[in-house]
């Protein structure tokens, strides 16, 4: 090697010098004109989760063809023992940047991911960047973004809430009802920010729509069957965001908060168009089978919140949401949820209440009701230890029959709605809700924030 180097001419040396330090230098001065930040937070606990036995006898859930089985087997008593992730917040990574580009211009993108650090694994159906990921251009007026983001809904319930929308903030209650009211793929927004006033327009070609839905994932798991042409897929499923010609999946959202001191005020809305896609059950038997219950046409939500911060570091909060299915056939389901909760602060101490209900207007009449309790001793702004204590109590109502097949179902809307994939993230970081029956949990754990 030293030979082949004394024997190698000087000027292609020096010209791959001169080269490699230009390259060098025009790195740095691209670096130089942007600014990157890397952030996010990692919440992981322990926790019991107990199930009380459900009741699903005469439903299409507690029936196996014509044969009923018993809720003791069909919807049996659990309790569970985890490490589970994301209990007071959502656990992510990402990444930001911004290049000024004078006059009031900048550009800028954000890379966005969820994960599970009891696992390591990512969240999203395993997308690296699966909570955002768009490229944005700031104007004198206002910032326009494109790619996948969190909805104008979601948005307001950040602002809406005691708590941080982990697994266990009950206040959340409200996006369960529709898994696109969370992150959207294929979406166009405009935020303007004018001191405390904010407001957001959204507009995606499909959010994430395929014509058959199911609470079937990307990947197959022994409680959930691989998504797949057979078995459709839950709603913001992986690969359930291509457009189609019909515009199935389309969906426009808005928001419009006053984020002020000590008072906020926050109205969002949401609609969706579904195009006849399918609502049914998923199951692995066969390659994939799907039973479908009823079409959906179009969805429509809508949520006001108020927040109020005390002097004496007393937060109270309380929003409303309404949303309504109009479905290809008689029935259109109608949900709403209300809550509140207050927090208090003693030093580095958090104490915290909760209290939802959210229920079936008409359809089934079913209701969920929960209280969450809360407490958190933040070491600095960054690190904290929380433990929360709560349950969730569901009311099946009546039993009902699809539009498209006679099958019928029954729970509230928490309980319904994962087994139909309209819910992609289950009460308390994945333990579900067995339906007519009390979930309840305790948990301690670390958050830190970087």
């Amino acid at each position: 090697m030293k030979r082949a180097a004394a024997t190698m001419p000087m000027v292609p040396m020096a010209r791959r010098a001169l080269a490699l330090s230009a390259l060098s230098l025009a790195c740095g001065a691209a670096w130089a004109q942007s600014s990157v930040t890397v952030y996010g937070l990692l919440d992981v606990g322990v926790d019991q989760v107990r199930k009380g036995e459900g009741n699903v006898q005469g439903t299409l859930f507690g029936m196996s063809g014509t044969t009923p089985v018993p809720n003791a087997m069909a919807s049996p008593e659990t309790r569970t023992n985890r490490m589970a992730p994301s209990l007071s917040a959502q656990s992510h990574f990402g990444f930001k940047g911004t290049e000024d580009l004078g006059g009031g211009w900048k550009g800028g993108f954000t890379l966005e991911g969820g994960i599970q650090a009891d696992g390591g694994v990512l969240s999203n159906d395993g997308r690296l960047f699966g909570r955002q990921a768009f490229v944005s251009l700031t104007t004198p007026v206002g910032e326009v973004r494109l790619g996948r983001q969190a909805s104008p809904m979601l948005i307001g319930y950040y602002l809406a809430t005691t708590e941080r929308l982990g697994g266990t903030d009950l206040m959340g209650a409200g996006l369960v009802v529709n898994t696109l009211q969370t992150y959207q793929d294929n979406m166009a927004s405009f935020l303007v920010r004018k001191g405390p006033w904010l407001g957001v327009l959204s507009y995606s070609t499909n959010a994430g729509v395929s014509n058959r839905i199911s609470a079937a994932r990307a990947s197959a798991t022994s409680a959930t069957p691989a998504a797949n042409a057979a078995t459709g897929q839950i709603i913001g499923g992986l690969t359930a965001g291509a457009e189609s010609p019909d515009d199935r999946g389309r969906a426009q959202g808005a928001l419009l908060a006053y984020n002020g001191t000590p008072f906020s005020v926050i109205a969002t809305y949401h609609r969706n168009d579904f195009r006849g896609a399918q609502v049914g059950v998923a199951s692995a038997a066969n390659g994939g089978t799907f039973v479908p219950l009823y079409a959906l046409d179009t969805y429509t939500g809508a949520m006001i919140g108020a927040k109020y911060k005390a002097p004496t570091d007393t937060m109270i909060v309380a929003n409303f949401h309404v949303g309504k299915y109009d479905n290809v056939g008689p029935l259109d389901p109608k949900v709403q949820t209300a809550s509140v909760g207050v927090k208090q602060a003693f030093g580095a101490f958090e104490l915290g209440v909760q209290y939802m209900q959210s229920r079936f207007k008409n359809f089934t009449r079913g209701k969920d009701s929960g209280v969450m309790l809360g407490a958190d001793y933040n070491f600095s702004k960054r690190t904290a230890v929380y433990s929360r204590i709560g349950f969730v109590d569901d009311d099946r109502g009546n039993i009902v029959r699809g539009t498209v097949t006679p099958l019928p179902i029954a729970g509230g809307p928490g309980a319904l709605l994962v087994p139909l994939g309209a819910q992609e993230v289950p009460l308390f970081s994945g333990a579900g809700q067995n339906t007519d029956a009390r979930t309840s949990i305790v948990s301690v754990g670390i958050r830190h924030l970087f």
